[in-house]
């Protein structure tokens, strides 16, 4: 337990146990972000987007009518496909 020093009476923290928090769940996405890609593959946003523009994974765009800028998302399939073809050709 840790106490909190607020001036006035002391307050105690106690950790919650049991069911009191969510716990993670595993959720395997169909598309990531950038980011994603990195967590997941360690591919960084410049080599994602060679990727996608040498056609080698797919990819969408979410973008807003009228809006230039919106969210690049990657397909997961593709990404894996393309990895297990490297592996396959002993890349």
């Amino acid at each position: 337990m840790d106490k909190v020093n607020t001036g006035e009476h002391p307050a105690i923290i106690v950790p919650l146990i049991g069911g009191a928090t969510k716990p993670l769940q595993h959720i395997d996405p169909e598309f990531v972000d950038c980011k994603g890609l990195e967590a997941g593959w360690g591919i960084k946003r410049s080599l994602a987007y060679q990727l996608l523009a040498d056609g080698k994974i797919r990819g969408v765009s979410l973008r807003r009518r009228n809006r230039i800028r919106g969210k690049r998302l990657f397909c997961v399939a593709s990404v894996r496909a393309f990895l297990n073809s490297r592996l396959e050709a002993g890349e």
